[in-house]
């Protein structure tokens, strides 16, 4: 669904990023351990968060310091890691179109991608091959994330592991998601989908749902929330486009509870799968 977006309300968006995280911590400097115990206790879970935010505050950095390509890159990230709301989406856009604007001198990249954020490569019509068909106008451009090294997710991975051997099933379940998003936020793209995709094939199985007071539903359903919105990051890192994004999704869930033969159980029927990722 659209919703009418005010400029001004996106500028003040945009606005309030800058001076909240303009100056970023250098997170790759701290001991990952001691990030996963800083992180706030809601009374129900540990929680670590996709970064857009600090994604546009390199936007707003690098271009400050006359980084036009490190912007771009940051801003792609942006776009990547935000939620899928409209607000979100247009905020990333108008970012990575200012940064293309600062590269190009121009705004022709700037209206192509606005348009093929929300066409994806089948342009108007929906299908593939014909003469409307879009590029992707961030294609060769690469995320710009913090450099981290495989050490350290591997002391991360330590940290929570030995967190959810004393826990429940339940946050055994979100610390995977931890791992998935610290994955995602260091553009590994192809190493969060490798924990993601286990972790969609059990949580999918299990009862979930918006409840009140129904917090063993609650948890599952915020898990599955979580490795849903990897999954929507993961496309956009792989697209540069949200057509099509809730359909992925939503097929990758299918997947899980059903494999390849479907809901029948029967390969060779018309309900069988096809393998989303």
């Amino acid at each position: 669904m659209r919703y009418p977006i005010c400029c001004a309300s996106i500028a003040l968006v945009l606005g309030c990023w800058s001076l909240v995280f303009g100056a970023e911590t250098d997170y790759d400097l701290l001991d990952p351990a001691e990030m996963v115990l800083a992180v706030e206790d809601n009374g129900t879970r540990f929680s670590w968060e996709l970064q857009y935010g600090r994604a546009r505050g390199r936007v707003i950095r690098f271009l400050d310091e006359g980084k036009r390509n490190e912007a771009l890159g940051a801003a792609k990230m942006q776009f990547v890691l935000c939620p899928t709301d409209e607000i979100s989406i247009e905020a990333a856009v108008m970012s990575v179109s200012e940064a293309l604007e600062a590269l190009d001198g121009d705004r022709t990249r700037a209206e192509a991608f606005a348009v093929f954020v929300r066409l994806g490569p089948a342009g108007p019509d929906s299908k593939l091959g014909t003469g409307d068909d879009l590029t992707d106008p961030l294609a060769d451009v690469s995320l710009q994330a913090p450099t981290r090294q495989p050490a350290y997710y591997q002391a991360l991975d330590r940290t929570l592991d030995a967190r959810a051997a004393v826990g429940e099933d339940w946050q055994a379940r979100w610390y995977e998601t931890e791992k998935i998003f610290s994955r995602l936020d260091g553009a590994r793209i192809d190493d969060a989908l490798a924990l993601a995709v286990p972790l969609l094939a059990v949580s999918v199985k299990l009862p979930a749902a918006n409840v009140d007071g129904d917090w063993e539903l609650q948890r599952n359903q915020d898990i599955l929330d979580r490795i849903n919105a990897a999954l929507g990051a993961a496309y956009r890192a792989k697209h540069g486009t949200v057509a099509g994004l809730d359909e992925f999704v939503a097929a990758c869930g299918e997947y899980a509870r059903y494999g390849p033969a479907g809901q029948d159980d029967r390969m060779g029927t018309d309900d069988d799968l096809a393998v989303p990722l």
